[in-house]
C-alpha cells in the first residue's frame, strides 16, 4: 500500500466538479472507474481505502460525512491551494453557465466530435444540433450540451449505429434500435425493403407493388379493381368544399369522416388490414389530386392532375413515391406503431403519421427546400448565394443525412433519373449547380427532401406537390408498420429518465 508520500497510481480528477451536495462523492466514484489523469489541484485516491469507499459509495453510508474527512481520511492530498470549500463551490457553480462553456464556435464543435466542418453543417441542417447567432457578428455558435452528449455516446460497442448530435445519451431513442422490424434495412449507405434495393425498386415498381412488398403479403393482392374506399355524397360534398385547403390537410380533415362511412375498418384479420391500407391509400391520392377514388396507379393520378401536360413526369413522381415509401423506424412512423399499438383502427394510425410528417425537421423539410430553389428562380449568382450561406454556418436545407455519410441513395437515384429525362431544362441545370458547389465547397451530398423538391421543382409542379409525393408515399410504409405491430399484440410504452427534483419525502 503506497505510504502517505507516495501516491498510488489511481488518480481522481475534481478540478471540474462542483463540490456541493453529492458532487465530490460523485467525482471520486468517477475517478476510480476511469483513472482520469490529474491536473492541479492533484488528488491522488489511497487505492485500499479507494475500493472500500466506493462500496460504501455504492450503498449510500457516505451521504452524511464531513466532505474534508473525506479528503483526510480517503484521499492522499499531493497539492491543494489555500481556498475555502465556499470559493471553490462558489466559483464552480458558475463556471458551468458561463458562456464559453455553453456555446462553441463552428471549428471548436467539429474538433470535438472529431468530424469535417461539412459534417457539422449537415447536422445543423437536419436540426440536429442547436445553434444560434453570435451576438454583433455573422457567424453562428454551437451549443456544448449536444457536443458533449454526443461524444459521449461514441464509445459504443461496435455493432451500435453512431448517434446524432443532440441525442439524449442513455434514453435508447436517438438512433439505437429500440424494437424490431422486418420492413427496412439502412446498411451501408444502402436501403432495402424487405431485403429488395429500394433504389432498384425505384427503377420499375408502382407504389402499389412496393406497398404489397413492405406489407409482407405473399398470398393476398390488396389492390383490386373492387377495393375502393367508400366516396359516400357526405364525402363528396366536404371534398368540394375543402378544395381551396392545402392538399395534406384535406386527408387530415377527411380521414376523420371517411373511417365512419368505412365499416371495414374494423376488420382487423391480415387479409381485412390490407384491404383496408389499400382503401386508404387510393382515397388518400384521391382526396389530394381533386378527384373520385378509383383503381389506376396512384402516380398516374398524382401526375394528371399536378402537372399542366407539357411535362407529365410520371414515371419521376412514380419513383419519387417508392423511394419515400418508407425509412426505419423514424420519427413518423414510430409514431404510427405507437397509435397502432393502442389498438386504434389504420385511419386513425395514418392522420398520427401525417401530423408527424408535417414537420419542418420531418417531411416538412421538403417544404424549406421548394422555398429554396424558389428563391434562386431569378438569382444568376447561385454559386455566390450557396457560399455566403455556407460562410454564415447556415447551409442550404435538403443536404447531409447522418444515416448516409457518403450521400443518401434515395437522392443519387432520383436526381440522376431528373437529369436523363430533363437535362437540359433550366430549372433543372440550377438545382445541378447548387448540388455542384454543396460538395465542392461544403463537402456535404443532397438528400431525399432535396431530391423530391427538386423533382417538383422541374415539374413545375405546385408549391407543396413535394410534402404530398412524400406523405403518399411514405403512407405504405406507415400502413406496414402499423400491421407489423398490430401482428406483436404489444403497446408501446417506453420509460422516461427522471431528473427534477428529488423527492422530499419525510423532510419537515
Amino acid at each position: 500500500m503506497p505510504g502517505d508520500d507516495q501516491p498510488s497510481g489511481l488518480t481522481v480528477h475534481i478540478a471540474q466538479r462542483r463540490f456541493g451536495g453529492d458532487h465530490i462523492v460523485e467525482a471520486a466514484r468517477a475517478g476510480l472507474l476511469r483513472g482520469m489523469v490529474p491536473i492541479s489541484p492533484r488528488l491522488h485516491l489511497n487505492l485500499a481505502h479507494g475500493v472500500t469507499f466506493l462500496c460504501k459509495l455504492m450503498s449510500g453510508n457516505w451521504r452524511q460525512l464531513d466532505y474534508w474527512s473525506i479528503l483526510i481520511k480517503l484521499i492522499n492530498i499531493k497539492l491543494i491551494r489555500r481556498r475555502s470549500i465556499s470559493e471553490m463551490a462558489d466559483k464552480s457553480r458558475k463556471s458551468p453557465d458561463s458562456q464559453e462553456n455553453l456555446y462553441l464556435s463552428a471549428r471548436e464543435a467539429a474538433a470535438e466530435l472529431g468530424v469535417s466542418l461539412a459534417t457539422l453543417y449537415a447536422y445543423v441542417s437536419r436540426d440536429l444540433i442547436r445553434s444560434e447567432p453570435v451576438p454583433d457578428s455573422r457567424a453562428k455558435r454551437y451549443r456544448a450540451e449536444d457536443i458533449r452528449k454526443l461524444k459521449a455516446r461514441r464509445g459504443g460497442s461496435p455493432g451500435e449505429t453512431a448517434l446524432p448530435p443532440g441525442a439524449k445519451a442513455g434514453f435508447g431513442l436517438g438512433g439505437q434500435p429500440v424494437l424490431e422490424s422486418a420492413i427496412t434495412l439502412i446498411s451501408e449507405g444502402r436501403l432495402f425493403y424487405r431485403g429488395a434495393d429500394a433504389t432498384a425498386l425505384a427503377a420499375h415498381a408502382s407504389l402499389e407493388q412496393v406497398a404489397t412488398l413492405l406489407w409482407g403479403l405473399s398470398d393476398i393482392q390488396p389492390f383490386t379493381r373492387t377495393e375502393l374506399p367508400p366516396w359516400t355524397p357526405k364525402l363528396e360534398t366536404l371534398a368540394a368544399e375543402l378544395k381551396t385547403m392545402p392538399r395534406i390537410e384535406r386527408c387530415l380533415a377527411l380521414l376523420p369522416v371517411a373511417a365512419l362511412e368505412d365499416a371495414a375498418v374494423y376488420n382487423m384479420t391480415e387479409r381485412g388490414l390490407a384491404a383496408t391500407g389499400a382503401r386508404l391509400l387510393r382515397l388518400c391520392a384521391a382526396i389530394v389530386a381533386g378527384e373520385t377514388p378509383g383503381s389506376e396507379p396512384v402516380h398516374e393520378m398524382l401526375s394528371r392532375s399536378m402537372t399542366y401536360g407539357d411535362r407529365p413526369g410520371a414515371e419521376l413522381i412514380r419513383a419519387a413515391l417508392v423511394l419515400s415509401a418508407d425509412h426505419e423506424l423514424n420519427a413518423s412512423a414510430f409514431t404510427v406503431r405507437c397509435v397502432a399499438g393502442t389498438g386504434s383502427n389504420l385511419y386513425a394510425a395514418m392522420q398520427a403519421g401525417i401530423c408527424a410528417a408535417q414537420g419542418p425537421k420531418h417531411g416538412g423539410l421538403t417544404t424549406r427546400v421548394e422555398s429554396f430553389l424558389f428563391d434562386l428562380a431569378n438569382r444568376q449568382d447561385i454559386e455566390d448565394a450557396v457560399i455566403q450561406r455556407l460562410r454564415e454556418n447556415d447551409p442550404p436545407p435538403g443536404f447531409g443525412h447522418w444515416l448516409y455519410p457518403e450521400g443518401d441513395p434515395r437522392a443519387k437515384c432520383l436526381l440522376d433519373m431528373l437529369a436523363r429525362s430533363h437535362g437540359d431544362d433550366a430549372v433543372f441545370q440550377r438545382v445541378e449547380r447548387v448540388r455542384r458547389v454543396m460538395k465542392e465547397a461544403g463537402g456535404l451530398y443532397p438528400n431525399i427532401d432535396f431530391a423530391i423538391a427538386a423533382t417538383g421543382a422541374v415539374l413545375r409542379l405546385p408549391r407543396g406537390a413535394a410534402l404530398t409525393l412524400f406523405v403518399l408515399g411514405r403512407m405504405t410504409g406507415w400502413i406496414g408498420h402499423a400491421m407489423e405491430q398490430y401482428r406483436s399484440g404489444q403497446m408501446i410504452r417506453p420509460r422516461a429518465r427522471y431528473v427534477g427534483e428529488t423527492p422530499r419525502i419525510g423532510l419537515q
